[in-house]
């Protein structure tokens, strides 16, 4: 009889469930919606009950498609974004709505952060910097505003750590989720007591998760779990990952100086470094497997931006798409080779939904004539995007990190040419592995090891990833690209002070 892993990948606009063979193979998957609510400007919350149910029709359904007995299933990791926060009660319900990672009410409490004299103990402890969305700003603004579920805060949880504890009914996080939360100091691998009390949050101590492995079985599916998934009750659980370190996993990227690019919603950039890098100019520093950390560079500016102008300017294109039986993003593809490098002179500045450069930074589109076709405007997309993420791997080099490779994923990591152009422009060799669902793979790759189908992650990987692509740069693009990068770079310097002004109109 055969045996399988599950991974749950939790982001936030998809649940994902895959089921995969002991050799990394993909064998099924189901997935459902994350339904996000806007209750107020800035605020995105989800109901933690229906997140749950979504997860667990998502199991049962992956499992029924399979035709594999439950039994088969022999241990579950799970991953998922990273930060928000997924309260329980004192009586271990949930407390409130959950707040995603996309939420900025708690801006106010940043600004004061960063400009006090504590925030250079904070880097000291935390090697990140602080954002609105991280659990620190958001149980700060429940103290202030919410004080009632605040005093009944009986449990701070990640995503996936929820989706574990419906599972197992065992409270715990990981290493690689928590040490992103700015609660945690990585140096000492454990929490700050001097942080909570900066924060103005000591009280939140006792409710913080006990921290375990990414590999180590936090608990076993119970009798209520296995009634509402139709997984085998007694099914080992393991702690799971922060989703980019999944990602990072699922794509093979474990030793020291190799690099994941993930384009998606987020641009990810993140390199597997022996000890955290501190230069306060890094957007982040995690703890990844045991002796190595993860140096991240990071910002809502992806592939994301493309999703958008499909959904808004590409009827054609989609109408075309259906007739030929193919994805609308592979017509987008056509349309933009056929333009060539430099889109013709136009820019885009990638930052529809958030920006790496300042708060109130917007896209747009500089150098337009009426020569220009939507093609144009579609490849200067590509490039923006591609010079979003320069921007941050320009920040990782100057912190003295050598990338000389990179494994590519995400959606952009299904256009050849997307590919193609971040090899050019970077200048380095992108790697695209067998297997869409990396975040899933990393987190099965997790349960395996748990129950010693894997020796270890050096294992896990030799055994379940495979390279599909490799992407060598063309130089004299790289030369191209460079030198539109410094122009890119100037643009967002001179609109600066405009959207300042602008955010004000």
């Amino acid at each position: 009889m055969k045996n399988y892993l599950m991974g749950i990948d939790i982001g936030g606009t998809v649940i994902k469930v895959v089921i995969f063979d002991i050799h990394g193979k993909h064998v099924q998957h189901s997935s459902r919606k994350v339904i996000a609510n806007y209750p107020h400007a800035g605020w995105t919350e989800t109901d933690m009950p229906a997140i749950w149910q979504h997860t667990a029709d998502a199991i049962r359904d992956a499992l029924e498609k399979s035709a594999i007995a439950p039994g088969q299933i022999l241990a579950i990791g799970g991953s998922g974004h990273g930060n928000g926060i997924y309260l329980l009660d004192k009586d271990r319900q949930p407390l409130r709505s959950s707040i995603m990672s996309l939420d900025t009410r708690a801006d106010a409490f940043i600004t004061q952060w960063n400009a006090s004299s504590e925030y250079p103990r904070i880097w000291q402890k935390t090697y990140q910097q602080l954002w609105a969305a991280q659990p620190p700003a958001l149980l700060a603004w429940l103290k202030a505003h919410e004080p009632e579920n605040y005093k009944n805060i009986g449990a701070i949880l990640f995503c996936k750590d929820y989706i574990k504890f419906c599972l197992t009914g065992q409270v715990t996080t990981d290493y690689s989720d928590i040490s992103a939360s700015s609660l945690f100091d990585i140096g000492q691998r454990n929490y700050s007591d001097e942080l909570l009390k900066i924060y103005g949050i000591p009280e939140c101590r006792d409710a913080l998760p006990h921290p375990i492995e990414s590999y180590e079985v936090a608990g076993k599916v119970t009798s209520k779990a296995a009634e509402a998934t139709g997984l085998l009750e007694g099914t080992p659980v393991v702690g799971g990952l922060f989703d980019v370190s999944a990602t990072a996993l699922g794509a093979g990227v474990i030793d020291t100086g190799q690099a994941c690019i993930i384009a998606g919603t987020w641009s990810i950039n993140e390199v597997v470094t022996s000890e955290p890098v501190d230069d306060k100019q890094i957007f982040m520093n995690s703890i990844y497997i045991p002796d190595h950390y993860m140096t991240i560079e990071a910002s809502a500016t992806s592939a994301i931006n493309l999703e958008w102008f499909v959904k808004h300017f590409c009827a054609e294109e989609t109408v075309e798409a259906g007739r030929r039986g193919i994805s609308v993003y592979d017509i987008c593809n056509e349309s933009v080779e056929q333009v060539e490098t430099g889109s013709g002179n136009l820019f885009f500045h990638p930052f529809l939904f958030g920006s790496n450069v300042q708060a109130n930074a917007r896209a747009g589109f500089y150098g337009v004539a009426g020569w220009h076709t939507k093609n144009h405007l579609l490849r200067a997309v590509y490039e923006g995007v591609v010079y979003g993420h320069m921007s941050h791997i320009e920040k990782l080099k100057s912190s003295d990190i050598q990338m000389d490779m990179a494994r590519f994923t995400g959606g952009a990591a299904r256009s050849p040419v997307w590919v193609q152009m971040f090899a050019d422009a970077i200048g380095i060799p992108m790697e695209v592995v067998e297997g869409e669902e990396t975040g899933a793979r990393g987190a099965a790759m997790c349960a395996g090891i748990g129950v010693g189908v894997y020796e270890n992650y050096q294992d896990a990987v030799e055994k379940t990833v495979i390279v599909k692509n490799r992407y060598e740069p063309d130089h004299e693009n790289t030369a191209r690209y460079r030198e539109r990068f410094v122009e890119y770079q100037n643009l967002v310097q001179v609109m600066s002070e405009a959207w300042h002004r602008l955010s004000k109109l």
